[in-house]
């Protein structure tokens, strides 16, 4: 009988995290943006790919976005009450750009500047997964060397993890 109950158990819990895979199958969660005028879309893919599509926020304190598709994403880091609202995006509230042609990353700082609107919801499925939706645009810069990249038409909606 004990044997029943684990074998029960264990398949219950793998039922469950296909569950959450589907859910997040049906959100069709992407992250967007346009660099200097070329679209990048990065797609939240569930499986096995070389796309990181991350977002969470701890104890509505902090907001940590970030989003490649192996050498190319952006992100963002924001410090404060997390809250539908018009965050600045500057050497405090950081977005960063990661330019696939030579692997660095490039920051927003208090004069490459941008915004970032973001809208907590839920989507409800057969279980319901916590989303943020938004949209942004920031300047970024390597201050060593002063080259910088204007980030333009952003948008995204993921899971908020």
């Amino acid at each position: 009988m004990k044997y029943f109950f684990l074998i029960f158990t264990l398949f219950s819990v793998v039922l469950s995290g296909c569950e959450k895979d589907q859910n997040r199958k049906m959100l069709n969660g992407f992250f967007k943006y346009s660099v200097d005028g070329t679209e990048t879309v990065i797609n939240d893919e569930v499986g096995f790919n070389d796309n990181t599509f991350n977002c969470s926020i701890k104890g509505d304190t902090s907001l940590i976005i970030n989003v490649s598709n192996l050498y190319e994403g952006a992100g963002f880091v924001i410090d404060g009450p997390i809250k539908d609202s018009t965050y600045t995006l500057d050497s405090t509230n950081k977005a960063y750009y990661t330019n696939p042609k030579d692997l660095k990353r490039y920051y927003t700082t208090n004069q490459y500047t941008g915004t970032l609107t973001i809208k907590k919801s839920t989507f409800e499925a057969k279980t319901l997964l916590y989303t943020l939706q938004g949209s942004f645009s920031f300047h970024a810069v390597d201050t060593l060397s002063g080259k910088n990249f204007n980030i333009t038409n952003g948008s995204f909606l993921m899971e908020q993890k």
